[in-house]
């Protein structure tokens, strides 16, 4: 397993977080479908290279469907359908970039190598730690879903709006006993200690990540000179 995990490439966590907002400039300044798809193979590529392989090929069929609702089904499709989905193919396209990254920090990036990160930027206490909470709060409540979708089935629950009611009151009471305990669960781990913390791991740029953000780089002039 270790030697199936040294085949991949490993990005600084900084790296991905700089490439978020790159690809919120590139993607909200760019109008030429060219540089879009040139971005979105680039993010692509890093993916497969990080080892997300399945990732990296489902975005890549998922920008492809876009591209063909826009240029070929909008042309035949009835008006009203037209304007639905006109919106969905050109504006899901621009946020696509910033989903495909932000898909590769959740699959790639354990949540104490954010934090580390950004204390290695001496960012306040005051962000990191709701932020912690914020990001681990995501995957528990993925599994809370889960759970009550598995007690439904179980109880043969049917209808709409029995459904919506069995789904929804069980989540609202779930979030907020989850939000608790991962806050409480964060304060015991000493997150709010305003000592200096340490780390096993070391985290540097490398050559992988001075190259992620050199092309990164050139995205953004091509975007600010055209």
């Amino acid at each position: 397993m270790g030697n199936q995990m040294k085949k991949y490439l490993h990005i600084d966590p900084r790296t991905d977080i700089i490439l978020i907002f790159v690809a919120n400039i590139v993607a909200f300044n760019n109008s030429s479908v060219y540089v879009e798809t040139a971005i979105i193979v680039a993010i692509s590529v890093l993916l497969l290279c990080c080892g997300c392989k399945i990732d990296s090929m489902k975005w890549i069929i998922f920008y492809g469907i876009l591209l063909i609702i826009q240029y070929y089904l909008l042309a035949i499709m009835p008006a009203f359908l037209a304007v639905m989905f006109s919106i969905l193919a050109v504006y899901a396209r621009k946020l696509l970039p910033c989903m495909m990254i932000g898909n590769l920090i959740i699959k790639t990036i354990p949540v104490r190598l954010i934090i580390l990160s950004l204390r290695r930027w001496h960012i306040p206490q005051t962000i990191i730690i709701p932020l912690s909470i914020t990001i681990r709060y995501f995957p528990a409540i993925k599994e809370e879903i889960t759970d009550i979708r598995e007690a439904m089935k179980m109880r043969e629950i049917k209808g709409v709006v029995k459904k919506i009611e069995s789904m929804y009151v069980p989540m609202l009471i779930s979030a907020a006993n989850t939000a608790e305990e991962l806050s409480a669960a964060a304060i015991t781990r000493g997150i709010e200690n305003p000592s200096p913390k340490t780390s096993a791991v070391d985290i540097r740029f490398r050559i992988q990540d001075f190259i992620c953000l050199a092309v990164g780089a050139i995205f953004i002039t091509i975007v600010i000179l055209k």
